[in-house]
C-alpha cells in the first residue's frame, strides 16, 4: 500500500496520497498491466475539457508518452496512473492510438476498471468507504456526471453512482442517489421527479415545488450547470422515468385527488 502511494506521487506529481487506485494485469487477446489512480483533490483545471495529465503510456516497460489521452474519455480526465502494454509497437505515435483497436479495448477495461472501483467505494458496507466516495463526489462529481451523455455504453452503471441534493434534506449537499430516491419512493408513484435551477436556493424555493410538499412526494434539486445535459440524456432508471416538475400538464396520476386535477 505504501509502495502504491509513493509511486502515486511520482506519477501524478502530488504531494497527497491518492484516495482510491486499482491495479490489474489484464491477459487474452491484448495482455496490459493498469495502475491507475483517483488523487484525494481536483486540479485547479479540470473543468477545462482540454487540459490533460492523465495516463502514461508504456509498452514493454519502455515509456512512450505522458499523456495518452486516447486512454481515458474526457469524463474520466480526473484518472492518473500508467498503463503498460505488451502488444503495441515502441514507434507507436498519437496519430497511431487514435485508430488502434487495441487502443479501444485498453481504454474500455480502463473505464470498466474505474467504474468498479468506485461502485466498490459507493456500495461499501464500510463507513470509511463510504466517506471516500461522498469526497469523491465532492471534488468530481460534476466530471462524472458528463459521462451520462457520452458514454452510452455504461450509462446504467454511471447513473448508479451519481448524486443529487432533494427534499428529502432540504440541503444543499448531494447523497441522495437515484437507487434512494426510487426507494422512497410513494406508493402509486412511477416518476423520479425533479426540478432544475441556477442555484440551489432557487431549485428549493421553485413555486412548481408545491404540490410535491404538500403530497410529501421527494423532488431532486438539480443547480449545476451539467444538469440540463444529465436530464436530457438520462431520461430513465430502473424503469422509472425522470419528470420535470416544471413541464406543464403534470400529471401526478393516482398521487392526485379529485379536487386537484380539477
Amino acid at each position: 500500500d505504501e509502495q502504491y502511494k509513493e509511486f502515486y506521487k511520482h506519477v501524478a506529481h502530488d504531494f497527497e496520497d491518492p484516495l482510491a487506485y486499482v491495479h490489474a494485469k489484464v491477459e487474452g487477446k491484448q495482455e496490459y498491466t493498469q495502475l491507475l489512480y483517483v488523487p484525494q483533490r481536483a486540479p485547479f483545471d479540470l473543468f477545462d475539457r482540454n487540459a490533460r495529465h492523465g495516463i502514461k503510456l508504456y509498452v514493454r516497460r519502455v515509456f512512450i508518452m505522458d499523456d495518452a489521452e486516447q486512454l481515458m474519455p474526457l469524463y474520466m480526465r480526473f484518472v492518473r496512473g500508467i498503463v503498460d502494454s505488451n502488444d503495441l509497437p515502441l514507434n507507436v505515435s498519437r496519430e497511431i492510438l487514435q485508430e488502434s483497436k487495441d487502443i479501444e479495448a485498453i481504454r474500455g477495461g480502463c473505464v470498466k476498471k474505474v467504474l468498479g472501483m468506485l461502485e466498490g467505494l459507493a456500495d461499501s458496507g464500510d463507513a470509511a468507504e463510504k466517506e471516500k466516495y461522498g469526497k469523491f463526489w465532492t471534488e468530481f462529481g460534476r466530471v462524472l456526471k458528463e459521462g451520462v451523455g457520452e458514454d452510452f455504453a455504461n450509462k446504467a452503471r454511471i447513473a448508479k453512482l451519481l448524486r443529487f441534493a432533494s427534499t428529502h434534506s432540504d440541503t444543499p449537499e448531494e447523497t441522495v442517489s437515484l437507487a434512494d430516491y426510487v426507494a422512497r419512493m410513494k406508493e402509486g408513484q412511477d416518476k423520479i421527479y425533479f426540478v432544475t435551477a441556477e442555484t440551489f436556493t432557487a431549485a428549493k424555493n421553485s413555486p412548481h415545488l408545491e404540490i410535491f410538499r404538500k403530497k410529501g412526494i421527494e423532488v431532486l434539486l438539480l443547480s449545476d450547470r451539467v444538469d440540463e445535459w444529465v436530464t436530457g440524456h438520462l431520461t430513465e432508471f430502473e424503469g422509472k422515468t425522470l419528470q420535470s416538475v416544471a413541464k406543464g400538464g403534470l400529471d401526478l396520476g393516482t398521487l392526485e385527488d379529485e379536487a386537484e386535477k380539477k
